[in-house]
């Protein structure tokens, strides 16, 4: 019964860092820019489909696993495969920004949901137009990516691609604390986020900013829609409504704009969901949305509720 209550937890935490890959590049457009991205789904399922191609090409160029260390370096290769698929994605959010979303930003909420929507609509097209619509995309690198020996150290029989992405999770989640934290532009960003007026007196090109978080928040939803892909799950069309949905219910738990909040709120999603589900599998939609209605008449604002600030 421990055991698998253990591994129920487990799977949380490997769902919940999907999640927050997802929702941390939510957090980061909506936080600075107030832009509510119904696109957003649609990047992460982007993702998805470029690292089908991008590592399908490069497993092709690696041969297949025999022992620990060629296991190793594969699983180097195909997270370089799933990084270089989520950059396909930056030039494709500063298009979006400086194309479509910069008109916008003084306008009406409504026209902001009119245009994302189209664009979730466009995105949709083409995927259809580049991949097809018939069967579902596989890497076909989970079985290569469970032989990497990362559950021995713990003496538990769990797959190590879940590890893996549990630990870039992490790796995420820190990179952002340490860019918006310890660096110029990160630093920046928070200012501008808090003060716009102030910022553009200063002398911060917004334009170019805004772009820049924009690009930044559509690298992390390719990246995540990428980690999927290379487990078991494959990439479809239709891969990016849910991860929206629950992206919203996460940043609403953790609080808009903060990334500590996604982060806790993510985990907590996760961990909620794959822990209820298996005992009451009726409550496998519920449980997300109960938990967020927990959290808001505790604190209307969200775990860590800092609208207009990223922290």
């Amino acid at each position: 019964m421990l055991d698998s209550l253990w591994i129920h937890v487990l799977n949380g935490l490997y769902y919940g860092c999907i999640l927050f890959m997802i929702a941390s590049g939510l957090t980061i457009i909506f936080g600075v820019l107030g832009v509510l991205n119904l696109a957003h789904g649609e990047l992460y399922a982007l993702g998805a489909f470029v690292v089908f191609s991008v590592v399908g090409y490069l497993s092709g160029l690696v041969a297949e696993p025999t022992g620990t260390l060629t296991a190793v370096l594969f699983g180097l290769v195909v997270l370089a495969g799933a990084l270089a698929a989520a950059a396909v994605l930056v030039p494709v959010g500063a298009a979006i920004e400086t194309a479509f979303v910069r008109r916008i930003y003084d306008r009406d909420e409504v026209y902001q949901l009119l245009l994302t929507y189209a664009l979730l609509l466009l995105f949709v097209d083409v995927m259809k137009f580049v991949w097809g619509d018939h069967e579902p995309a596989r890497t076909g690198v989970f079985r290569e990516l469970n032989a990497i020996p990362t559950t021995e150290l713990v003496g538990i029989d769990y797959p190590s691609y879940n590890v893996i992405v549990i630990v870039v999770g992490l790796a995420v989640f820190g990179w952002l604390v340490w860019f918006f934290d310890r660096t110029k532009t990160g630093r920046i960003v928070r200012a501008t986020a808090i003060n716009r007026e102030m910022a553009t007196a200063i002398g911060v090109s917004t334009d170019r900013l805004f772009t820049l978080v924009f690009a930044l928040g559509a690298f992390f939803a390719g990246f995540g829609g990428a980690m999927v892909s290379i487990g078991p799950s494959s990439a479809y069309l239709e891969m990016g409504l849910d991860p929206l949905v629950l992206s919203f219910v996460v940043i609403v738990i953790g609080g808009l704009g903060s990334l500590k909040g996604a982060f806790v709120g993510a985990l907590l999603v996760g961990v909620t969901s794959r822990v209820v589900t298996p005992y009451y599998p009726q409550l496998e939609l519920a449980a997300p949305f109960i938990l967020m209605v927990l959290v808001l008449l505790v604190n209307p604002e969200g775990l860590y509720g800092t609208w207009g600030e990223i922290e």
